[in-house]
């Protein structure tokens, strides 16, 4: 199996497992049997969404109000937040940070008053699919993927879950195995955060219609 991923928390699971039989290349451009990505760059690039993956990745805290800080402006995270206000019409500002310290310090000095992070920061909120669900709007998962051969789905959730399952038995030896396969390098801590932070899904989505037709005219 040939498989073209985001190198990020999509990817760990597949990564934590030594199998001949997958070829992952990271990046997005190029051709795969699968291809791996957040569900909402999935969306922008027109590419259908086959298998739900991993839900849970980022949250907002406590809610969406006044002005929220975000986490890179442009990803996955930011157009997912701002369809959801757009969408109850809520009247909030957003800012940007580039790391957990911007948005600490955007916090901190009464620049924001609430936050888009990553559910293992630690903050009380709820997670991104949590909360477009209640503004009438699914989302499948954070991480999904979409499939050129779909003869593979089998054999690829297999292993998936295989990858899972490392991470439940020793999440150290797991991140490690991933670290060392990885193009950029993550500390130990934050991979076993966000498997421990996110939960896997490995079903087919449900209609998704609406945030799609929401993220191809953002």
């Amino acid at each position: 199996m040939k498989v073209l991923t985001a190198p990020g928390p999509v990817c760990f699971p597949l990564l934590a497992v030594d199998s001949k039989d997958i070829d992952v290349k990271f990046g997005k451009d190029g051709n795969a049997d699968i291809i791996m990505d957040s569900s909402i760059s999935l969306i922008k690039r027109k590419l259908p969404i086959h298998m739900v993956l991993l839900s849970g990745l980022s949250m907002v805290s406590p809610d969406f109000n006044g002005t929220t800080a975000i986490l890179r402006k442009g990803g996955a995270s930011d157009v997912l937040s701002k369809i959801i206000v757009r969408n109850e019409s809520l009247p909030v500002d957003f800012v940007y940070g580039e790391n957990m310290e911007e948005i600490k310090a955007l916090l901190n000095k009464g620049k924001a008053t609430s936050a888009v992070v990553m559910s293992m920061s630690g903050m009380k909120g709820i997670t991104l699919e949590e909360r477009a669900k209640k503004a009438g709007i699914y989302v499948p998962g954070s991480c999904s993927a979409s499939f050129e051969d779909r003869s593979t789905l089998n054999d690829f959730r297999t292993i998936y879950n295989q990858g899972l399952e490392e991470f439940n038995k020793n999440p150290e030896k797991a991140a490690e195995t991933v670290s060392k396969k990885l193009p950029n390098k993550f500390p130990l801590e934050f991979i076993i955060g966000t498997m421990k932070s996110m939960k896997p899904i490995l079903e087919k989505p449900q209609d998704y219609s609406k945030l799609e037709g929401a993220v191809l005219n953002a």
